[in-house]
């Protein structure tokens, strides 16, 4: 189907986004018309030609997916859904089916498996153990492709008054990348709301993902370098340039690149 604010190169992407805003729609939702869902080779972001500070999507919580309480299984690098629990109302799980196909249609978990550095099989052993003198946590325990991408993209929300934060997943805000520049999300209990944030000058649109996490942080847990994150942390300089000099040799994966940008940015 063809929607005005889908930009995609994939006509089954394109089909999905649209599928994607049509539930948002019904389900009482706003997402500004200025707004453009794009896709290029599988990767998704999200742009709009409006000034910074104007409103960008309302999302309603009968639109977001608890991924946590799905049972998952993987199966020739695509995500499975096994079990859904019978509490989800039937916009629940239309949305969570359309953001599976979706994923599976961009080969997210493929791809995260060659690049990311906590899934790649290729990361060679000294350099995990080297970050791992920095952050023991790192690929400690090996988490699950499927985790790794939900970790990426979902956000963790008290989803009743009072309530502990769960994790799940809002589409379309989940399309937009990091900069710690970026806009806030704001969660009003039953929405959750962005406004318009472009701190890269271009008409893509930002959001802080929160957490004040570093360089090295944003790249072993979020799969690329962040030029634009917190540098407070202190870490061993010795070690970083150890970290460095293991990530830049020659034939090194495409995972070690985040890794090695990490270590150039703390050092600078």
């Amino acid at each position: 189907m063809s929607h005005p604010l889908v930009d995609a190169e994939s006509p089954l992407v394109a089909d999905l986004l649209a599928g994607t805003l049509e539930v948002i729609r019904e389900a009482g939702g706003f997402i500004a018309p200025t707004t453009r869902l794009i896709e290029r080779q599988g990767q998704l972001s999200l742009a709009s030609s409006t000034d910074d500070g104007f409103p960008l999507p309302r999302i309603p919580r009968e639109c977001f997916v608890r991924v946590d309480l799905v049972t998952w299984a993987e199966q020739e690098g695509r995500m499975v859904i096994v079990e859904i629990p019978e509490e989800f109302s039937d916009i629940e799980t239309e949305m969570l089916y359309l953001q599976v196909a979706l994923h599976n249609a961009c080969r997210k978990l493929e791809w995260m498996q060659s690049t990311h550095p906590s899934l790649d099989p290729n990361l060679p052993d000294d350099l995990v153990e080297a970050v791992r003198q920095l952050i023991p946590s790192f690929r400690n325990p090996m988490m699950a492709a499927t985790d790794v991408l939900w970790a990426n993209r979902c956000f963790r929300v008290p989803l009743e008054s009072g309530g502990q934060p769960e994790r799940v997943l809002i589409p379309v805000v989940d399309l937009m990348n990091h900069h710690s520049r970026g806009a806030i999300g704001d969660w009003t209990g039953e929405n959750f709301v962005v406004s318009v944030s472009k701190p890269c000058g271009a008409d893509e649109c930002a959001l802080d993902y929160g957490m004040n996490r570093d360089a090295l942080e944003m790249a072993i847990v979020y799969g690329f370098a962040d030029d634009s994150a917190n540098t407070s942390h202190t870490y061993d300089a010795r070690l970083l340039r150890e970290i460095q000099a293991l990530a830049a040799r020659p034939g090194q994966p495409a995972s070690a690149t985040p890794i090695l940008k990490a270590a150039q940015t703390l050092l600078s």
